[in-house]
C-alpha cells in the first residue's frame, strides 16, 4: 500500500497557507484544496503504475510478434491501446471542485472518501500487473493454447479497473456509494 499523501502534503504546508488556516472561514477551504492535491498525487502515482503495466504489455506485445503469433497481434494491440486509455483517464480524472462558494463544493469527508477510494485502486492495479505477468509466462513457455485466455484475462481484468473508477464519479457527484 502507498503512503498516505495527505500526511505529506499536511507537513509540506509553507507559511501562507498555515496563514490560510488561521483565518475564519478559509481554513475549510484549504483543508480541502489540500486534500485534492493529495489525491492528485495520488493518482499521478496511480498512472505511473498503469504506465509501467502498459510497459510490459507492449513487451508482451513485442514478444508475440518475435514468435510470430500473427493471430494474437490484433488483441494484443487491443490491450496495449486500453491499458494507456486507462492511464490517461487516472492520471487526467476529476478531482472535485473544493471551491469557496456554497453553491457547488465537495466537503472534506466526501474528499477523503475520494482519496479512500484510488488508495484502494492500487489493488486493482496488482490484479492487472498479476494478469499481465501471467499472459508474458504463457508466452515464454509457448503455450500457444493458454495465450489467447491470458490476453482475455488481462483485458477483462482492465475493464474491471475501468468500471470499478468510473464509480468514483459517481462519488464525485454525489450519487454513488
Amino acid at each position: 500500500m502507498a503512503a498516505d499523501l495527505r500526511k505529506k502534503v499536511e507537513e509540506d504546508r509553507g507559511m501562507l497557507k498555515k496563514i490560510e488556516l488561521a483565518i475564519p472561514g478559509f481554513r475549510g477551504y484549504r483543508k480541502r484544496e489540500d486534500l485534492r492535491i493529495a489525491d492528485s498525487l495520488l493518482r499521478a502515482q496511480l498512472a505511473d503504475r498503469l504506465k509501467n503495466v502498459g510497459a510490459q504489455v507492449e513487451q508482451c506485445r513485442q514478444d508475440l510478434v518475435k514468435r510470430m503469433e500473427l493471430e494474437l497481434l490484433e488483441d494484443a494491440a487491443r490491450l496495449v491501446n486500453n491499458i494507456q486509455k486507462t492511464e490517461n483517464r487516472v492520471r487526467h480524472a476529476e478531482q472535485g471542485y473544493s471551491g469557496i462558494s456554497r453553491d457547488f463544493r465537495i466537503e472534506e469527508k466526501e474528499l477523503n472518501r475520494l482519496y479512500e477510494w484510488d488508495l484502494r485502486l492500487i489493488e486493482d492495479i496488482d490484479r492487472i500487473r498479476g494478469e499481465v505477468a501471467a499472459l508474458q509466462s504463457a508466452i515464454t513457455a509457448r503455450d500457444r493454447a493458454e495465450l489467447p485466455t491470458r490476453i482475455r484475462a488481462a483485458a477483462d481484468t482492465i475493464q474491471d479497473f475501468n468500471t470499478l473508477f468510473d464509480k468514483r464519479i459517481e462519488i464525485i457527484s454525489g450519487v454513488g456509494v
